[in-house]
């Protein structure tokens, strides 16, 4: 009963998908750096006005073990379509389980909506906005019961929760590029009364240089709300040539490093992405994406 717990109790402290901070394997290996990057499909969770940069429609699948753990699978889809007079719009579905001896102790899921829209457009400059809308559902699976194993528990049942994020991506001469992200806006929250959780808030404003064709560096600052916690991070991408891209990114409060890369053959490609942490073991990400 008591591992029962202890997996219980960390799925509270860390599995919260609905503020996976690193979604993505590039994302993951820059250490979460990238709100002013160059738009891709995880523009959806982390700028969704960089959706206004992918040309065509894309579409990828990935996932990996949190920090490493087989009982912490944590899977995305996601996807991005051009719409006339809708702009450019991205969808994703992510889920998270906690899993105990084969028992499932909760399944997070998050399915999203997002937009992005260019403001202004010229040789010289760039402005555009976006938003996500996400529909979050917790299910609690069943609590310990007699047995402590979960098997003969009763069913916690699920809630639920709608969260906006808003982004605002600007670019000048191709060079330099200014990037924000608002997480939660609207300030969704799981439960009701007594037992109501506001969902994680965060800001995130950044700045990234291009000095050369193919080589970024980028500076985000991430500021989490009602934590009073503020985290830097940094990363540089470099496509070495048409096939490979790698990446490297660092963080602070605590501090995290990540290094991945990107191979890329005819329309499809494959990432890999790696992340320490302070405390726990890596997290190890792999994306599949495939571009028409």
């Amino acid at each position: 009963m008591y591992k029962f717990l202890y997996f219980s109790l960390l799925t509270l402290s860390f599995a919260q998908v609905s503020d996976f901070a690193y979604t993505g394997a590039k994302v993951s290996a820059m250490a979460g750096a990238v709100v002013a990057e160059v738009g891709n499909d995880w523009s959806i969770f982390h700028n969704p006005a960089g959706l206004t940069e992918i040309d065509g429609s894309h579409f990828s699948a990935g996932g990996g073990k949190l920090y490493g753990y087989t009982w912490l699978p944590y899977y995305h889809l996601n996807g991005t379509i051009s719409i006339p007079i809708f702009g450019k719009t991205g969808f994703s579905l992510q889920q998270l389980e906690t899993k105990y001896d084969g028992t499932v102790l909760s399944t997070e899921q998050t399915m999203s909506i997002a937009q992005g829209f260019k403001l202004q457009h010229d040789k010289n400059s760039r402005l555009s906005i976006g938003y996500t809308a996400n529909l979050i559902q917790w299910d609690m699976a069943k609590s310990a019961g007699i047995s402590g194993d979960g098997t003969d528990g009763i069913e916690l049942g699920s809630v639920n929760a709608i969260t906006v994020d808003l982004g605002v991506l600007a670019t000048l001469r191709e060079k330099y590029r200014f990037g924000v992200f608002l997480k939660n806006i609207n300030s969704g929250a799981m439960g009701k009364g007594m037992t109501r959780h506001l969902l994680p808030r965060r800001i995130n404003t950044g700045i990234t240089y291009i000095p050369l064709i193919g080589l970024s560096t980028s500076i985000v600052s991430e500021y989490l709300l009602g934590r009073d916690n503020l985290q830097i991070k940094s990363a540089i991408r470099y496509n070495l040539n048409s096939y490979l891209e790698i990446y490297i990114g660092a963080q602070s409060s605590p501090n995290r490093f990540g290094v991945g890369a990107t191979f890329k053959f005819n329309k499809q490609s494959i990432s890999y992405g790696l992340l320490t942490h302070h405390v726990l073991p890596m997290t190890h990400q792999l994306k599949i994406g495939i571009s028409l």
